[in-house]
């Protein structure tokens, strides 16, 4: 796999690319092996190159996947950008190569304005905000076809929800 396939740096020229790919650290995970962990800090952004990844929630007596990919693949990317613990779990399913940057890295190159960095955040940026319309979308969509009841506890945590949301609670 191409550094340069990856959807999320498709804006770049080949000097900020080129620059981007040395600040990476490249890793071999074997099959099985998780490279991040739910409610951990993890500090660093993936790059899938090769091989599989499955990113699912563990919960007592049973996971919930939520996706399997294949590269190319970023995780580890919300982290970055809120700050907050991890919110699922990541292991390889075949054995897998990745690049890896450090959300501190990343960090000094943004201050520093750095505008491939910026360039690769923005488009991130998207991809969630993206993840994140068609969420509310099927939320609304479970909302109005659920039983009366059920319907009130999701509109009050709908309400919870979107009334938490600020850029105070994030900093």
């Amino acid at each position: 796999m191409n550094f340069a396939e990856f959807p999320a740096l498709k804006a770049l020229n080949a000097t900020q690319l080129e620059n981007l790919r040395n600040a990476c650290d490249e890793q071999q995970i074997e099959a099985g092996e998780v490279l991040i962990s739910r409610g951990h800090q993890g500090g660093a952004i993936y790059f899938l190159l090769e091989g599989g990844l499955q990113v699912y929630v563990p919960e007592t007596g049973r996971e919930v996947v939520l996706v399997e990919l294949q590269a190319p693949a970023i995780v580890g990317e919300l982290e970055l950008l809120t700050g907050q613990p991890r919110t699922a779990s990541v292991r390889a399913m075949s054995p897998a190569r990745v690049l890896a940057i450090s959300h501190e890295t990343i960090q000094t190159r943004i201050d520093d304005g750095d505008p491939a960095v910026l360039k690769v955040v923005y488009a991130i940026s998207r991809l969630i905000a993206g993840r994140l319309v068609s969420m509310t979308e099927k939320f609304v969509e479970i909302e109005m076809s659920a039983p009366p009841q059920r319907s009130d506890e999701l509109r009050s945590f709908r309400t919870k929800l979107f009334s938490e949301w600020s850029f105070e609670k994030l900093n």
